[in-house]
């Protein structure tokens, strides 16, 4: 129905194209018809402006279409002559339908475009339409915030997100202002939506990767690429039953063992003789005050819980004199107990907890699951928020689309993701599996480290992360920073010369 609306639309466009442009068609040696012949007349507008030809792959484009069709009409008006300020202005604001205006009652006659020069308008339009293709196709750039997947992932981690080798998705808004996640992300045209639909990919999600995905328990934004955007390991496939035992992690019974450059952490309740430096935590662990707090005091001994510490981390608090006492906090079975700072788990009516979850299996496309009021909790969000049905639950009887059902097929796969940092993870032990459609890409690389913006460290960039690769079951993490600074400093070196000689030819 979607597309419906969408054809609709297109061919109404094309109605309104041929009506304001067929006469200037024509002042320009072209046939009336031309202009209202989808593709074929921006086709020959392209020709009229002396624009790539290619460029109308861009004009159908999400995201980048609204500044590609402004740069058109612009340059549409200005092959007629229509070349001041308030000309273009007008065809901006008219979003092209000055151009009536134009047909009707100027009928100017074609000039071709005027000589173009560079401009840092035009650079910058430039710029913004590359980076957007880029942003929205292949590559997406994040910041980590938060330290759910500690120390595998760090918080203040700028991250590159791959979002080709799974397919990319298509914007579900493709109309609205670009890198509007960063700026306002209201910026969009709500009722333009798009159905899921993602480009094919030569990689499959795999357990153990790390995944960026749409956070689906978004309670601001319903349009699924507006959601926040999360990264977790994934470590349940679709059709694996999942299980917390006392804090560790089984996959369809056996234990999960994560890759190597994973640092999964607990909680642990630390006694020691003496109280700690927060200067010597820092240093020899990374550690900041609000990772961990001092509980109170056993006698002459000070009580400490550290929410996140690594096996690592876990051994040399052991080995040290001052410690008399180290054990993992877990959270017995049966007690409904959750954070950080979250009364609630996914799902509801099960007295599961963090370190005891389970078992769930997580569905798959195509699975056609029984329901009744037992067990309706587990899958009322994917059958109405994630899969666009109406649900009724009404006592014993169920109501799927207005019909009494006990059955429904799921239509599509699901994944069930969890934080590093076991104890400290918003992730799908609270809001439940993640649809397929809400998956982005998965980060390849850490660009860079901007510790201080997102938590009180003294340090405020961590350097050796700077340009290292993630997710790649290799625990020696090598930084190519200073390789690609000097790629960059001999790019601008050759361009430098390279300019300085082409201003001497031109100068002779």
């Amino acid at each position: 129905m979607i597309l419906l609306y969408w054809l609709i639309g297109f061919l109404l466009y094309q109605i309104i194209y041929g009506a304001s442009t067929w006469q200037l068609y024509k002042n320009a040696g072209r046939k009336a018809w031309e202009a209202f012949i989808p593709f074929y007349n921006i086709w020959i507008g392209l020709d009229l402006i002396k624009r790539p030809k290619w460029w109308i792959i861009l004009f159908y484009t999400p995201i980048v279409a609204p500044i590609m069709w402004w740069v058109y009409w612009v340059d549409f008006g200005r092959s007629f002559g229509k070349r001041t300020w308030t000309d273009s202005i007008l065809m901006i604001v008219t979003v092209g339908l000055y151009s009536f205006y134009l047909n009707y009652v100027e009928k100017p006659h074609y000039e071709g475009p005027e000589e173009r020069q560079g401009t840092f308008i035009a650079a910058l339009i430039f710029a913004v339409i590359l980076a957007t293709l880029v942003h929205t196709w292949f590559i997406q750039p994040m910041v980590v915030p938060t330290g759910s997947m500690e120390n595998t992932i760090k918080i203040g981690d700028a991250l590159f997100v791959d979002k080709v080798s799974y397919g990319v998705r298509v914007p579900f808004t493709p109309i609205g202002i670009p890198f509007s996640e960063f700026i306002n992300r209201n910026a969009y045209v709500d009722k333009a939506r798009l159905p899921y639909m993602r480009l094919p990919g030569w990689s499959k999600l795999k357990s153990n990767d790390i995944v960026v995905f749409s956070y689906p328990a978004d309670s601001i934004f319903d349009a699924i690429d507006r959601k926040d955007a999360y990264v977790k390991r994934l470590v349940g496939m679709p059709g694996d039953s999942i299980q917390y035992k006392q804090g560790e992690l089984y996959v369809n019974g056996k234990l999960f063992v994560p890759k190597k450059d994973a640092l999964v952490q607990h909680r642990y309740e630390v006694v020691s003789k003496t109280m700690f430096s927060p200067e010597l935590l820092y240093r020899d662990y990374g550690l900041i005050q609000g990772d961990y707090v001092l509980k109170g005091k056993m006698g002459e001994n000070f009580v400490y819980v550290f929410f996140a510490l690594t096996e690592e981390m876990f051994q040399q608090f052991k080995a040290s004199q001052n410690v008399t006492e180290i054990k993992r906090i877990i959270t017995p079975e049966d007690q409904k107990e959750f954070g950080p700072n979250i009364d609630n788990s996914f799902p509801m009516n099960k007295n599961w907890n963090q370190d005891n979850y389970g078992s769930y299996y997580v569905p798959k496309e195509g699975d056609v699951i029984k329901l009744n009021s037992s067990n309706i909790e587990l899958y009322k969000k994917m059958i109405s928020n994630y899969e666009g049905n109406t649900l009724k639950v009404d006592g014993d009887k169920i109501f799927i689309n207005g019909k009494e059902t006990n059955e429904y097929t799921i239509q599509q796969d699901y994944f069930f993701m969890s934080g590093d940092n076991r104890n400290q993870s918003l992730d799908s032990r609270f809001f439940g599996p993640v649809p397929e459609n809400h998956i982005i890409g998965r980060p390849i690389l850490v660009w860079a480290n901007m510790n201080g913006m997102f938590e009180p460290a003294p340090k405020k960039f961590i350097w050796e992360r700077f340009m290292t690769s993630i997710n790649n079951d290799n625990p020696n993490k090598k930084s190519y920073g200073f390789y690609v600074l000097a790629a960059l400093v001999i790019f601008f070196v050759w361009d430098y010369f390279r300019i300085k000689k082409k201003k001497q030819k031109e100068n002779k």
